[in-house]
This record gives C-alpha cells, sequence and structure tokens, in this order.
C-alpha cells in the first residue's frame, strides 16, 4: 500500500486515471482508511475546480497585449544571460 507522500505525489495521475490498474487500486484502498489523503485529494478537486471556471472566465488577451508581454519575457530572459 502507498503511504501518504506516495499518494499526494502521484494525486494527479490518480485523478485522471493515468495509473496502472494495481496502482490505481494501492491509492484507492489508502484512501479507504485515510482521511488526511482523502481530504487532500478533495481539496486538489476543488482547486482544479476552481482554477478551471476561473481561467474559463477570462477572455484572451489582445493580440497586442500578448505580443508586448511575449517581448517583455524575451528581454528579461536575454538580460539575465547577459
Amino acid at each position: 500500500m502507498p503511504t501518504c507522500q506516495e499518494v499526494a505525489e502521484n494525486a494527479t495521475e490518480y485523478l485522471e486515471g493515468a495509473m496502472p490498474r494495481r496502482e490505481r487500486f494501492a491509492v484507492w484502498a489508502h484512501l479507504r482508511i485515510c482521511p488526511n489523503c482523502r481530504n487532500y485529494l478533495r481539496q486538489l478537486m476543488r482547486t482544479v475546480s476552481l482554477t478551471r471556471r476561473a481561467g474559463a472566465s477570462d477572455p484572451p488577451p489582445p493580440p497586442q497585449e500578448e505580443d508586448r508581454l511575449v517581448a517583455a519575457m524575451k528581454a528579461a530572459r536575454a538580460s539575465r544571460s547577459d
């Protein structure tokens, strides 16, 4: 059975169903007996849900603003490499 740390490290894969069945079952079994990990996964799911909702309501930046931001990031990177 995985430890709490292992559950936390693999939480995203568990929630996305991106782990092998045996590992998924082991995490599920751990969650059945560990309230702390259950709470952690609930919080993670809530965070993902709120982040998606917040991002969906924001309109994309105007193209000129996006270009300005990209240019600023490139300039900052170039000044650090000098």
